[in-house]
C-alpha cells in the first residue's frame, strides 16, 4: 500500500523515486518516509540540479523552494531520473481604458535583490485552487495597495486559455519546470493609467513596479 507523507512536512521519499509535495502519495513506492527541508538540496543534486548558484543573482534559495512546495504552490517529481518542478500559474492580462495590458516590470525581493520581470500579472496557484479564485487573490495581494477600496474586477468574455510549456526556471536555475498556464483577460476599475509600484502584503514585503 502506498504511504502518505505528513502535510506538516510536505515532502516524501520512495524506494524507487522521489515525489515532493504536501499530503500526496509518493509515486512508485511501497514504503515511504518524509523528508525535512535540509535534505532537499541533496535531492536536487541527485536529480541533476547544480544548486551552487541558488541564493545569488536572480536565483532564489533552496529554502525558498522548500517553502514553495510546503505551501502547495508547486510539486517536485523525478522524471527520467531528472528533477521536475510542476507549477500551475494564473496569467492575468489586465486591460486599462486604452486596451493596454498591465506588465510587471521589476520585482524587489525582501533581501534587496531585484529581478527584471516584464510579464503580465502572474500568480502561482495553490493546491486545488481554481483559476477564478487565484484571479481574485492575485489582484488583492499584488495590486490592492494601488487600487481604491471599492475596486471591481470584470472578466472579459471567452478570454480563458490553457497552455503548457517546459522551460528552465529563472528562480531555480537548472531545474526544469512544467508550467501550466491559465490565461484570462479582465478589467480592474481604478487601475492607474501610468507606471506605479506596489508592495505585496507578505512576510518581508516584496515590492513590484508595473
Amino acid at each position: 500500500m502506498l504511504a502518505r507523507g505528513r502535510a506538516s512536512v510536505g515532502a516524501c521519499r520512495g524506494l524507487t523515486g522521489y515525489s515532493w509535495s504536501v499530503g500526496r502519495v509518493c509515486s512508485g513506492s511501497l514504503k515511504a518516509r518524509c523528508f525535512r527541508a535540509t535534505e532537499l538540496q541533496r535531492w536536487l543534486e541527485q536529480g541533476g540540479v547544480d544548486t551552487a548558484v541558488y541564493g545569488t543573482g536572480m536565483a532564489k534559495t533552496v529554502h525558498e523552494l522548500f517553502d514553495e512546495v510546503t505551501k502547495q504552490e508547486s510539486v517536485l517529481e523525478l522524471e527520467g531520473g531528472k528533477a521536475l518542478r510542476i507549477v500551475n500559474v494564473l496569467s492575468l492580462h489586465i486591460l486599462n481604458s486604452r486596451g493596454q495590458i498591465l506588465f510587471e516590470d521589476e520585482q524587489v525581493l525582501p533581501d534587496g535583490r531585484s529581478r527584471r520581470r516584464n510579464v503580465p500579472v502572474s500568480e502561482k496557484m495553490v493546491g486545488d485552487e481554481s483559476w477564478l479564485a487565484a484571479l481574485h487573490r492575485a489582484v488583492r495581494e499584488e495590486l490592492s495597495s494601488a487600487l481604491p477600496e471599492d475596486y471591481k474586477v470584470t472578466l472579459l468574455d471567452d478570454s480563458y486559455f490553457l497552455r503548457t510549456e517546459y522551460s528552465s526556471s529563472m528562480s531555480y536555475p537548472g531545474l526544469l519546470t512544467k508550467y501550466i498556464f491559465h490565461r484570462v483577460r479582465a478589467r480592474v476599475s481604478g487601475i492607474p493609467e501610468s507606471p506605479f509600484s506596489t508592495v505585496e502584503p507578505n512576510e518581508g514585503g516584496e515590492s513590484a513596479s508595473h
